[in-house]
């Protein structure tokens, strides 16, 4: 299931994880956290449960001589803020879907990761409380008795309460089988509704960084940068001749 470019120890580290949701907002905010923080590919993923793609490299900085294509399941990493970060491109086949999350949910206990944040996202009319902004929180008791539960405690975001994440993906289901294996883990999303949602992708990344207790952003920067692939997320504009 998994393909490394070299043996890692994973004791100790975070592990991001993205949920295919509506918008793809979890996919486009590690998206910016890879770019941002130039992280390096380490390895990739594979499954019959996922749908296989193939395209153009999505980081400038990854562009080498062996890496020059983008598949469905890549795995990023940086050593010195012991964080590996998943990016999934395609949504898993239904049948098989349990299956995966079971591989990928014995892998984190395995390798004795510290903790697991899953992000993913929700339509955005299934938000009822206006009070409230639009992120949102669901975590398993091993992850609020840690340290990084602290960072729960937050006037920007809320603790979910509604039961189902409506668009969410597998979010829910991966935090059932990570609680199953005693593994700390997190589920992390936002309200959003289809359609540019680049600006979503970058909100959620900040606040992916806030949850994580400002650890992604180096001190210098001051926000997250687009990769040069989502240049091209809606194609050319239309050609005025047409007018």
């Amino acid at each position: 299931m998994f393909s490394f470019k070299q043996e890692i120890d994973f004791t100790g580290y975070s592990f991001i994880v993205p949920s295919v949701s509506v918008g793809n907002v979890p996919q486009l905010a590690v998206d910016a956290v890879i770019e941002t923080l130039q992280l390096e590919p380490i390895g990739l993923l594979w499954s019959p449960a996922l749908v296989p793609i193939v395209g153009a490299p999505a980081f400038e900085h990854t562009v080498t001589n062996d890496a020059t294509m983008t598949t469905t399941a890549e795995l990023y990493i940086s050593q010195e803020k012991k964080l590996l970060v998943l990016q999934i491109r395609a949504p898993l086949v239904a049948p098989l879907r349990q299956s995966f999350l079971g591989e990928l949910s014995d892998f984190v206990r395995d390798r004795k990761f510290s903790h697991v944040i899953l992000l993913a996202s929700c339509f955005s009319h299934e938000k009822f409380d206006i009070r409230t902004g639009p992120f949102r929180y669901v975590a398993n008791e091993l992850y609020e008795q840690t340290a990084h539960g602290e960072h729960l405690k937050d006037d920007r975001w809320t603790k979910h309460t509604g039961g189902v994440i409506h668009g969410g993906g597998y979010a829910s289901k991966l935090l059932e089988a990570l609680t199953d294996r005693k593994v700390p883990a997190v589920v992390f999303f936002m309200y959003v509704s289809e359609g540019d949602n680049t600006a979503e992708g970058l909100m959620l990344a900040r606040m992916l960084n806030a949850i994580s207790g400002e650890r992604l952003l180096a001190s210098e920067r001051t926000d997250f940068r687009w990769p040069s692939s989502w240049k091209h997320l809606f194609g050319t504009a239309h050609p005025r001749t047409l007018y």
